[in-house]
């Protein structure tokens, strides 16, 4: 049902996760030269060349996930019990995606680095609202089981009337 409160969260969550596809996640300066890691891996964007090895599948399926579970998750309305379930797949998804980014290609990103550099060493790193983006997502999937075991609860309570 489109005029619950719940769907609108669900929405939001998927849209800001399709943000993910456009945004970087990370930019950084080594001795001048611009880069930045999005999930398709390490970019100049000056250049338009991929600067990367490592593959970056894992962000890129995340990502597919973190949109397809909300808007799914919207049009089983009928199974609240399997929407509040997959909310909460849907809120792994994004802690497994920070942790992935924090973890493990932070590391890429400083050997990419360091290989871009000379002698001196001089790296200015800043984070960008793609990174945001999951810990937005778990906020609004929170509100969004919330919602949801709110209807639950009106559902049971109904029934106990009758």
């Amino acid at each position: 049902m489109i005029q619950r409160r719940q769907t609108i969260f669900m929405l939001l969550a998927a849209i800001a996760s399709a943000l993910l596809f456009f945004m970087p996640l990370i930019s950084f300066v080594a001795n001048g030269n611009a880069m930045r890691f999005t999930i398709f891996g390490i970019q100049n964007p000056i250049e338009t060349m991929s600067l990367s090895t490592t593959y970056t599948w894992p962000l890129v399926l995340l990502t597919v996930l973190m949109t397809a579970v909300p808007l799914i998750t919207i049009f089983l309305y009928k199974k609240r019990e399997l929407q509040v379930r997959l909310c909460r797949l849907n809120m792994l998804f994004n802690i497994v995606f920070l942790g992935l980014v924090f973890l493990y290609y932070e590391n890429d990103v400083l050997s990419v680095c360091l290989a871009v550099e000379d002698d001196t060493y001089s790296l200015d790193v800043a984070y960008f609202i793609g990174m945001v983006i999951p810990l937005v997502n778990i906020v609004l999937e929170m509100f969004a089981i919330r919602g949801v075991k709110k209807d639950i609860a009106l559902l049971k309570s109904i029934d106990r009337l009758r």
